[in-house]
């Protein structure tokens, strides 16, 4: 009897993932589901009702589940890409190779011997070309261990089909862009009700999100650049007062309260007077910065047009208050400092 193939495959809850699993499964493939957690996805982890769950996912598929946490890691790859950037800041290339380099280490831990990704050809610009999968497939030091099997049969054959464990005509030749052969896929396997439509959600293609995310690394700079903070880059509205002043406010209770853990590190602005947003600083800021601060806040809160407020400030053991004219909702200094991309 031919022996069992054990295999390590990358599970981000998309639909692309769970095909290339639950089509190996037909042939018998054993294979354990990986997660790696970069800081910069919004995977479901949790084991709660939805089906949309990486956990809930990898049971249903009747697999275990590993999760990698590689923020640390990551850093070096995000702030200098061999292969350089997509559209926005997504290292797309050097990502996914970071990935499957720590899969080929799983792999090895678990005593597996394939590798497999739900890769298409062609459907990614940035990583998913004919040319690049081959540079991902040489710097990954796996050749003959790394299978798609989604886009297989345009691919050169690993190991275990070669030496015939692994049906090799069983599998599919998928590329290019279009989702009708994978939906068609998913409702003849039986898993269309597994996957989430966007999968790992990486925030680093999103327009806002990296606009934010560029100026403040021009503030601190890549050696200097606060980690611990990155998760305030999806909260609030975000204005660039001067050169080392960066303003947060919240647009709403849930944000105020997701803005608390990180006021120990930074200035916070409080409204005295009057209901309305709260706001972190983030840098140094001047008096003038400050009072340009606190009329943003005047802005956001239910005092009338134009109307003086007052905000108290905390910086550290300093405290202080500033009143102000509240900035008018159509002022255009508002557009010209906010960072949305």
């Amino acid at each position: 009897m031919a022996k069992e193939v054990k295999a390590i495959a990358l599970l981000s809850g998309g639909l692309d993932s769970v095909l290339a699993i639950a089509l190996l499964q037909r042939q018998n493939v054993r294979i354990t589901g990986l997660l790696i957690r970069t800081g910069f996805t919004g995977h479901k982890e949790g084991s709660g009702s939805g089906t949309g769950k990486i956990a809930n996912i990898a049971r249903e598929l009747g697999i275990p589940l590993r999760i990698e946490d590689i923020h640390e890691e990551y850093w070096k790859t995000l702030l200098n890409p061999v292969h350089g950037y997509g559209k926005h800041l997504n290292p797309c290339m050097d990502c996914h190779l970071h990935m499957i380099r720590v899969a080929a280490r799983i792999m090895k831990e678990e005593n597996a011997e394939l590798v497999i990704t739900g890769e298409v050809l062609g459907q990614r610009p940035n990583s998913q070309l004919a040319h690049q999968m081959k540079i991902v497939l040489k710097e990954s030091g796996i050749e003959g261990r790394l299978l798609r099997p989604l886009s297989a049969l345009c691919l050169p054959p690993t190991v275990p089909e070669l030496e015939g464990r692994i049906d090799r005509k069983a599998l599919k030749g998928f590329q290019g862009r279009s989702r009708r052969p994978q939906l068609e896929l998913a409702k003849e396997l039986h898993v269309e009700h597994l996957a989430v439509a966007a999968g790992g959600n990486c925030f680093l293609t999103d327009a806002v999100f990296t606009a934010r995310f560029r100026d403040l690394l021009r503030q601190y700079g890549k050696e200097r650049f606060p980690r611990e903070d990155i998760g305030l880059l999806r909260i609030g509205r975000h204005f660039r007062l001067s050169e080392e002043a960066y303003l947060i406010v919240s647009r709403n209770e849930t944000e105020a309260l997701l803005l608390q853990p990180f006021r120990t590190r930074h200035i916070t602005f409080e409204l005295e007077n009057v209901i309305g947003a709260s706001a972190l600083g983030l840098g140094r800021f001047t008096n003038e910065d400050c009072r340009l601060a606190a009329r943003i806040l005047g802005r956001y809160s239910k005092a009338e047009t134009g109307a003086q407020i007052t905000v108290n400030i905390q910086e550290a053991e300093i405290s202080k208050r500033i009143r102000a004219a509240a900035l008018i909702p159509d002022d255009p200094l508002l557009k010209a400092l906010r960072i949305d991309g």
